[in-house]
C-alpha cells in the first residue's frame, strides 16, 4: 500500500506547484499506481489549494481544476480514502512524538500522517516534506519520490 501526504497530492493536482514534475515523473515511472490518503490528507490538500488562490499564486480556475482532478482520481479508483479510528491512530502518534520529537521538532500533522501510514500498514510514504520523509523512513517505510 502506498500512502500519499498532502504535499504529494497537491503537487499532482496543482499545475503551478514546484514539485509537480517530480510527482508526475514518479507516478508515471511506477505505472500510475493506486495510492491512499486519509480524510485529513484530503482536507489539508483542499485547504492548501484554496490558500494558494488567496495568496495569489494560482487563479480560482486552477483551484477548480485541481479539486476536479482530485475528485477524478477518487472516482477512477487511483486515490482511495482510508479511515483510521482515533483510538488506533493517536497511540501511534503519541509514540512517534515521544520517540522522535525528543531529537527533532515535528509538527502534529506530520506525525499524524506518518502514524496513519503506519496504522494502514503502508509500505511506501509519498511526500515532498524532507523532515516528514525522514520520520517515515526512520519508522521503516519506503519513501518517495527520491
Amino acid at each position: 500500500m502506498i500512502y500519499a501526504d498532502t504535499s504529494f497530492l497537491v503537487a499532482l493536482a496543482v499545475v503551478a506547484d514546484h514539485h509537480r514534475s517530480d510527482a508526475w515523473n514518479w507516478w508515471r515511472s511506477e505505472g500510475t499506481p493506486v495510492f491512499c490518503a486519509s480524510r485529513l490528507t484530503l482536507f489539508e490538500a483542499e485547504n492548501t489549494i484554496r490558500g494558494k488562490s488567496v495568496a495569489g499564486s494560482i487563479r480560482l480556475s486552477e483551484v477548480t481544476r485541481a479539486m476536479d482532478f482530485i475528485y477524478r482520481l477518487r472516482l477512477e479508483g487511483l486515490l482511495v480514502r482510508r479511515r483510521v479510528d482515533d483510538h488506533r491512530l493517536f497511540p501511534h502518534a503519541t509514540r512517534l512524538s515521544q520517540f522522535h520529537t525528543t531529537s527533532s521538532a515535528f509538527g502534529a500533522l506530520d506525525i499524524l500522517h506518518v502514524a496513519t501510514a503506519l496504522e494502514l500498514r503502508a509500505t511506501t510514504f509519498l511526500s515532498f516534506d524532507n523532515r516528514q520523509l525522514g520520520l517515515a523512513e526512520a519508522e521503516g517505510l519506503n519513501v518517495a519520490p527520491n
